[in-house]
């Protein structure tokens, strides 16, 4: 197991660490007291003990010590930090993820292409946004993991991905960068998100926008 890619943003970090190892062989970098933490206690499943404890280790890589995280009661992560305030966290079979900002909102996610997602694409795709993807297997994992970032970064529960989060069409194989817009109620919020390819992965990620004009822009 080992840190396997870190990527500087404008005022934050992301990282990626692959998995490896089983919890027993990660258990001896923790301390007891580390281990006492009922977010790590809760879980029986080995899975959920290996992401738990690669996704602490990654952050210690990028932070060092003096981090503590808890979670709100929808379950988002909190991060307590002297210079970085917010984070994101998403894991696959094969990888842990994080993002992390000193002053913004961030949101993150991470998952294998090969995944089938034809069962489940009506749920999460507009009618547009169907025809633009056309059963391109890449171009399904990428919306799906943009719209679970966009999920995780707004502080709204219960959003609809199919209906309140909009990918606006690009050209994944010429860009990187694309914009996303969510709408809630009579607000909307447009974001452009960040993609990456790893290892038959798709990685998204984005931050809340700090430009309030830009968000009372139409993206067309």
């Amino acid at each position: 197991m080992a840190l396997l890619k870190t990527i500087s943003i404008p005022n934050g970090i992301l990282g990626i660490w692959q998995l490896t190892e089983t919890s027993a062989g990660l258990l001896p970098l923790f301390t007891r007291e580390e281990l006492a933490d009922v977010a790590y206690r809760k879980y029986t499943h080995e899975k959920r003990k290996v992401e738990w404890l690669a996704t602490r280790l990654l952050i210690r890589e990028l932070l060092g010590t003096d981090f503590t995280i808890s979670y709100s009661e929808n379950g988002k992560p909190l991060l307590n930090h002297p210079k970085y305030k917010y984070i994101s966290i998403s894991h696959s079979r094969t990888f842990a993820s994080v993002v992390i900002h000193e002053t913004l909102e961030v949101g993150i996610d991470i998952e294998d292409i090969s995944r089938n997602f034809n069962p489940i694409e009506k749920r999460y795709l507009s009618d547009e946004e169907l025809i633009d993807v056309n059963k391109n297997p890449l171009l399904q994992c990428l919306y799906w993991c943009t719209k679970e970032a966009v999920f995780k970064l707004v502080p709204e529960s219960g959003v609809e991905f199919r209906q309140q989060i909009t990918i606006l069409p690009f050209n994944p194989e010429a860009q990187t960068r694309f914009p996303v817009r969510y709408t809630s109620e009579n607000k909307e919020l447009n974001y452009q998100a960040n993609f990456l390819i790893l290892s038959g992965h798709c990685l998204v990620w984005l931050t809340e926008n700090s430009d309030p004009y830009f968000n009372a822009v139409k993206i067309r």
